[in-house]
């Protein structure tokens, strides 16, 4: 995937409010097709395919942009931010 230098920075969410801890990133490809997610827990980013809700996806992270950005992880927000 060929990234693009627009990052966005996420901060941890517990039960739908900011909390403490580590950040994760998220690059877009220039097309804005693909997203791939960084999490302080993982060691390899996680790609994820814009659908056509225009949410970007695979079977268990949604990004969703809405007021800024929120991580889903099986339907429950992990990380939020703008």
């Amino acid at each position: 995937m060929e990234l693009t230098t627009l990052n966005i920075k996420l901060n941890p969410l517990k039960e739908a409010a900011l909390t403490e801890g580590k950040s994760a990133y998220v690059l877009f490809n220039d097309k804005n097709s693909e997203a791939e997610v960084f999490l302080p827990s993982k060691n390899k980013g996680i790609l994820l395919k814009k659908t056509n809700e225009g949410n970007w996806s695979n079977t268990q992270y949604t990004l969703i942009s809405w007021k800024g950005y929120v991580l889903q992880e099986n339907n429950k927000a992990i990380f939020g931010g703008e």
